[in-house]
């Protein structure tokens, strides 16, 4: 190769990282989030709030200490592989709202793995937190299935599985798999399922799987972008006609983006046991599925977007309580900010629709 080949090539590597294109779904997310805060603090001023007291709060309660920094962490963990299971799909013109089902499905694979096994921590962590994936891959998988071969809608699927899902691992947790005689959840899983522990701030301890959660975020950007089966699920939103016209598989496609929504959402709750829990109890998740689906809009669907948003929820879990004790504003103010953050990111979408319309010639 000339030293002219290998310019060219570090070239065009340099401007697929920094292309402005890629990256500005991200401005737009920061855009929204402004506007969101700004209306929350109009409205905690309408009724009588400090703007200043709330700011202060939020900021104490989801980065004041060692502890919330902590929790805000471990709370955006989830928040990032569901937002991950919503983004991807739709990204092959499919909605996603399974990510809850998904997530019980692979945390109660990942307990039952955890807890069945008997084997050295080097090969028992992997195994749990696959088990995670290829089941909640399997459960998304079917949505998929049905979207491409019987054309049911998926999110009619994907709302129907996840009741079976929730309904099923609660029935597992009070009967076969109930760990004692007072509590509704399963056995605490071996310690050499449990994932190491990076920074321990009691109550809470952010464990490996913070790293995990990013490193999926990267490893689902440089998918869609750069590789095949990427770039053909993107093109399938885009144009299932056209991409099928081009000798683009839309069936194939289709299954495959819901089965690795599946397994992201899977691995969130595999996550969730062996670097958390390290047990399975009914209601097991306090709604990161669904959460998901608002992190990965406010994130326009991009894959390293999804970072700050679920940052951004992950501290606005941490912190709503200190709304009322340190504001003296109610903590409905978080679901406020969140809903306007993500009416915001749709208004920027129809904004940009209008603009691009073509005007219509006699």
């Amino acid at each position: 190769m000339t030293q002219s080949q290998i310019s060219n090539r570090r070239s065009s590597i340099f401007n697929r990282l920094f292309d402005l294109s890629t990256f500005l779904p991200l401005l737009h997310s920061i855009a929204a989030l402004g506007i969101a805060l700004v209306v929350g603090l109009l409205i905690a001023a309408a009724s009588g709030g400090n703007p200043l007291s709330v700011l202060l709060a939020l900021a104490k309660g989801a980065f004041g200490s060692p502890g919330a920094i902590a929790s805000t962490l471990v709370k955006s963990t989830p928040l990032m592989l569901t937002g991950l299971a919503v983004a991807i799909p739709f990204r092959a013109g499919l909605f996603n709202i399974g990510g809850e089902g998904q997530l019980y499905i692979g945390a109660m694979a990942a307990v039952w793995v955890g807890t069945a096994s008997s084997l050295p921590w080097l090969l028992h962590i992997p195994a749990t937190l696959v088990s995670g994936v290829a089941a909640g891959a399997a459960w998304g998988a079917v949505p998929g299935w049905l979207k491409a071969r019987r054309s049911v809608h998926e999110v009619i699927n994907t709302i129907m599985l996840n009741y079976v899902a929730i309904q099923v691992t609660d029935y597992l947790v009070t009967g076969p798999l109930r760990g004692g005689d007072y509590a509704a959840r399963t056995d605490y899983i071996a310690a050499t399922a449990h994932l190491p522990v990076l920074w321990d701030v009691p109550p809470t301890s952010v464990s490996l799987g913070l790293p995990l959660a990013l490193l999926a975020c990267a490893v689902c950007f440089g998918f869609l972008y750069w590789t095949v089966p990427g770039v053909e699920i993107r093109a399938v939103g885009e144009g299932p006609r056209a991409s099928e016209l081009a000798g683009i598989s839309v069936s194939r496609s289709l299954v495959l983006s819901m089965a690795l929504s599946g397994g992201l959402a899977g691995l969130a709750g595999a996550i969730e046991v062996t670097g958390l829990h390290h047990t399975f109890y009914a209601q097991f998740s306090p709604g990161y599925g669904f959460d998901g689906i608002a992190v990965a809009l406010l994130a326009r669907n991009h894959p390293l977007g999804v970072i700050p948003t679920a940052l951004l929820f992950g501290a606005l879990r941490t912190a709503d309580r200190w709304l009322q004790l340190g504001a003296g504003v109610p903590k409905d103010l978080i679901v406020i900010i969140q809903a306007v953050a993500v009416i915001a990111v749709g208004a920027q979408g129809a904004f940009a629709r209008l603009t691009t319309r073509r005007p219509q010639t006699g």
